[in-house]
Parts: C-alpha cells; structure tokens; sequence
C-alpha cells in the first residue's frame, strides 16, 4: 500500500487537530492559528501538486462533484445580493467558511485513491483522539461547577487561560434552570467522533470505553438539537449495518448496550442531582413556552416574511431582517436555520443544494454493502449532525464546515470502493488489505 508523503499532511492534521481543540475562534495573541494553518496547508498541497503535475484521474468525479456546490453557492455569494441589494460586506463574510473546501479538492487532486484511503483513517482517528481530550476536558469542567459549587472561578479561569477573549461564544455555567452546563462550538467535534469510533478504534472494549466519554460529554452539553440528532444519526447507522437474517441479534444487541449506557447516565445524573434537570430538558423539546423554543417560533415569523420578498430565489447569503437582530456583530446569524436558509437561498437555492446532499448521501447508502462501517458512519453523523446544526447558527460556522469537509473525504473513499472494517485496520497497521 502506498503512503503519501507525510510533510504533505503535517499541516492539514495540525490544523485539524486546532480546529477541535482550538475553541470557537481559534486566535492566539491576536492571530488566528487556524486561518495561518489553512493556508499553509494549501499552499504546502498546492505545491506537492505542481510537483507531481497531474491531477487524480479516479477522483475526478468526486471534485467535480464538490466543485460544483461551491460554484452553486457562489452564485448566492456574489450574485444574487447584488440583485436583491442585500449588503456585501455581509455576503461574503457570512458563507467565508466555505474556504476550508479548497485543501479538500487539493488532496483529492493530489492523492491517489490508496493513499487517500491511508490518509482518511489517519484522519479519522486524529479526530477522534483530539475530540476525546476535548471530551475530557469539557468533562472535568462540568464536574467541577457541578460537584464543587463553590469553587466555579476554577472554571472561569481555566478557561480565561486556555479560550482568551472567547466570551458568550463559550456556553458555560449554570443554565436557568440550574444546570451546569458546558458547551461551545467544538463540541460538535464530539457528536462525529461518536460515529467514528468504530471505524478508528480497533478494540472493542475500547470503542465503548470511548463512546461512553463522549456519551457522557454530549450530556453535559445540554443541548436538545445535539441529543435529538444522535437518536436520529444512531438509528439511520442502525437501518445502514442490519441485515434481515441477523437483525434479531442486533436489535437485542443494540437494546442491551443502549440500556447499559442509559443506566450509567441515569446513575450518573442521579449522583450529581441533575436527573430531574435532564428530564426536564428532554420533555421540553416539545414544549411551547419554553424561552429558547420561544424565540426561535418569534424568528419564524420574521424570516418567512424576509423569504416572501423573494421567495425563489432568495435574499442571498448574509441576508437579515431588520427588525429582528440577534447580533450586531452578526446580524444575519439566526438559530431557525431551516428557515433562515430558506429566506436567503430560496426555493431554487435550497432545492439545488439539497440535491448535492441526497446524491451524496444516496452514494453512500449505495456503498453500504462493500463497507457497512464507513457507510454506517458517514450516514449515521451527517444526520446527527444536519439535525443539531438546524435549531442553532452553526452549518456556515467555520467548525461545522472543517467537519464537513472532513466528512467529504470519508465519502469520496466511500464511493471509490473503500475497504471493509477488517481492511480498515489492516490499513491501520500498515498490512496490505
């Protein structure tokens, strides 16, 4: 099997491993680390490229395929805010995430389908070794507000220290109905390292050792969005990996290790006193008088009146109301995405867009039978993923589109015919598959 050259990959692992440890912002001394990394990782690809002076001819397909959404959302960015008058300066600066899609189309380019094979399991379990510190980190932050009441500066200044400057973006401390709660953007590093254990990790008891600290963390991240999207993503992972003749011993197997880890949860909770708090949260995500349910049903009637000025087409990307602003600082950012995207992309924009998206997911579904664990995968995460980032302001954030272009790669390996789980790990230890 062949390698890439791993001077090619040092900076996009490095600058992986920011993105997920890096917090919300990633800016150190004033200087963001990730945007410095970006770009030294595609320059450092762009030239391996030159060097070799072709591009991959199998991989060809999947570019086109991931050139086009962009060239497709380009005409959102730089077209239709012109037409609808919709602010510029807002336009670019809404969808600039976008740019973390070029070193994909790079590595496609350069790398040949053994070595991407290589590289997206090394990617994989970078992911999720750097996701677990980070779920351990979040972890002991929780305990400490939860546990030690009295000693919650501790919190505040780790977090001073590590994340400066970081500020509402880090959704830390007590929730208004007491619990204590640790989230912030990176989490959702967290929710696709969940799906990816089985496929990074090779031992067993490992995979659940792993999955129940990010279990545990996706808990004290007290987010409905995020708990709603893993039942979703878990049972779509299911439907993709049971086969008729052996779907008995999997659904018993699943109730079991899904009992197991319910009961430590709930032992935990309990512990901790915040069984009742939890509950509360679940029952709650059907309520109507709940304040953040609230305000997201208070931004529907605004962003369907926004969408009714241009109802096909949209208003563009960073398209606002100006009646109802969130943020000064980003004033097109809403937590109704569904809706929001709807009022800036229109039903042309979104019809489009959503075609990317099912002929993707529809490759992968169709890749199942060749690696039922990378399907599971993949498919399983995109919709945990897709269900949590549509109740808060997060699909264009800069985080959610480095997981989306690492999820871009998984699919391109899945659609070329990527190995078994068994060829996975054979990989893994450098053995021919």
């Amino acid at each position: 099997m062949t390698r890439p050259p791993l001077a090619v990959l040092l900076l996009p692992a490095c600058f992986v491993a920011e993105v997920v440890l890096g917090g919300p912002r990633g800016v150190y001394g004033g200087v963001s680390l990730r945007f410095v990394l970006l770009g030294a990782a595609s320059a450092v690809l762009l030239f391996a490229l030159l060097l070799r002076g072709r591009v991959t001819g199998p991989h060809l397909r999947p570019m086109l395929s991931i050139l086009g959404f962009l060239v497709l959302n380009g005409i959102w960015i730089a077209i239709v805010p012109v037409l609808t008058g919709t602010n510029m300066h807002w336009a670019l600066r809404e969808p600039h995430a976008f740019i973390v899609l070029i070193p994909v189309l790079l590595i496609l380019a350069l790398l040949r389908p053994e070595e991407l094979d290589w590289t997206v399991l090394r990617l994989q379990r970078l992911v999720v070794v750097t996701s677990l510190i980070l779920a351990v980190f979040q972890i002991g932050l929780w305990v400490v507000g939860t546990v030690v009441g009295d000693s919650q500066w501790m919190v505040s200044l780790a977090l001073g220290l590590i994340y400066p400057g970081a500020g509402d973006d880090l959704k830390v401390g007590a929730a208004p109905d007491g619990f204590f709660r640790v989230f912030w953007i990176s989490t959702l590093w967290c929710l696709l390292s969940f799906f990816w254990v089985p496929v990074a990790v090779r031992r067993t008891g490992y995979q659940w050792l792993c999955r129940g600290v990010l279990l545990l963390d996706l808990f004290v991240a007290y987010s409905r969005g995020i708990w709603v999207g893993l039942l979703a993503g878990l049972l779509l992972g299911s439907v993709v990996t049971v086969r008729l003749r052996t779907m008995g011993h999997a659904l018993l197997r699943s109730a079991v290790a899904g009992g197991l880890a319910l009961a430590v949860l709930i032992g935990l909770a309990t512990a901790t006193g915040e069984l009742q708090r939890g509950l509360a949260r679940v029952t709650s995500t059907t309520s109507t008088t709940d304040e953040s349910i609230g305000e997201r049903f208070e931004q529907a009637h605004y962003l369907l009146q926004l969408w009714y000025e241009h109802p096909f087409v949209g208003s563009g990307y960073g398209a606002f109301v100006p009646g109802h602003i969130r943020s000064q600082d980003a004033p097109y950012s809403y937590e109704h995405m569904p809706l929001a995207l709807l009022a800036k992309l229109g039903l042309t924009g979104v019809l489009l867009s959503g075609g990317f998206f099912a002929g993707w997911a529809l490759a992968a579904w169709r890749g199942r039978r060749a690696a039922p664990a990378q399907a599971a995968a993949f498919l399983g995460s995109c919709t945990a993923l897709l269900v949590a980032e549509m109740t808060n302001p997060l699909v264009l954030n800069f985080v959610s589109m480095s997981i989306f272009a690492c999820l871009l790669l998984q699919w391109t390996t899945l659609v070329m015919g990527a190995p078994s789980v068994d060829g996975n790990r054979r990989l893994l230890e450098g053995r021919p598959v």
